[in-house]
Parts: structure tokens; C-alpha cells; sequence
């Protein structure tokens, strides 16, 4: 279920930002100082869909994903930060813990023809 995906970030001036808007560009207002493009893969999508679906959220009730970056230039001479997104360690144990958890008790419900099984404390001695 691991994933990884890039993407990348530039910096906005106001003259980038007039040729890209043209007659829509309103220098009143406050563009955002860099932006860019987050791209998954098509192979990857499904897993980074599974991670953000079993993730359990973090006391802040988000799901993180780790980022890294690096300064790169463009072809252009524009220099811009390169990232890549792929999940979070701890997040992904835990995932990784909850589907064995439930593999666990799914092989057992076949095991059992799902019957529930009492077992008792003298039955384990």
C-alpha cells in the first residue's frame, strides 16, 4: 500500500502571474507567492486511496503524509521546489497493524464456518 507521488512548486511574480491571467489578473489582489501541480501516478493511486481511507486521523483529525523537497531548475533557468509525497511512517504501521488485526479475525471467522468461539480461561490451560 505504499505510494509515491512529485510535484513541484514556483515562485509567482506579478508579471508570471499577468501573462498566465491576462485580462482576468487584478493586481488588488493577494495571489498565492508560489504554486504548483501534485501528481500520483496511475499505478499509485489506488494505494495512496487505500492510505488516506485506512489511515486513523492524528489528534489534529488529519491523515499526514510525509513530504520531502529539494531546489531544482527548470530547463527555463527558473529555479523551483521539487517534492515527493509517499506516507508517513507511523501512519502506515498502524495501517499495516489494523489489516493483520483483520486478517487475523477474518481467518478465524472461516476456520470457525463463522461461529463464534468462546473460549475460557480454563480452556487455555
Amino acid at each position: 500500500m505504499t505510494f509515491k507521488a512529485n510535484g513541484a512548486l514556483f515562485k509567482n511574480t506579478p508579471e508570471k502571474l499577468q501573462e498566465r491571467f491576462k485580462d482576468r489578473y487584478d493586481p488588488s489582489r493577494n495571489y498565492p507567492a508560489f504554486d504548483g501541480v501534485f501528481s500520483i501516478k496511475e499505478d499509485d493511486r489506488m494505494a495512496f486511496a487505500s492510505y488516506v481511507m485506512n489511515a486513523s486521523p492524528n489528534d489534529r483529525d488529519e491523515i499526514p503524509v510525509k513530504i520531502s523537497g529539494w531546489t531544482k531548475q527548470a530547463a527555463s533557468g527558473q529555479n523551483y521546489l521539487s517534492l515527493a509525497f509517499e506516507p508517513d511512517y507511523k501512519t502506515m504501521k498502524a495501517i499495516e497493524e489494523k489489516m493483520a488485526a483483520a486478517g487475523a479475525a477474518d481467518s478465524l471467522a472461516k476456520a470457525t464456518g463463522g461461529e463464534v468461539v468462546e473460549i475460557t480461561e480454563a480452556d487455555l490451560f
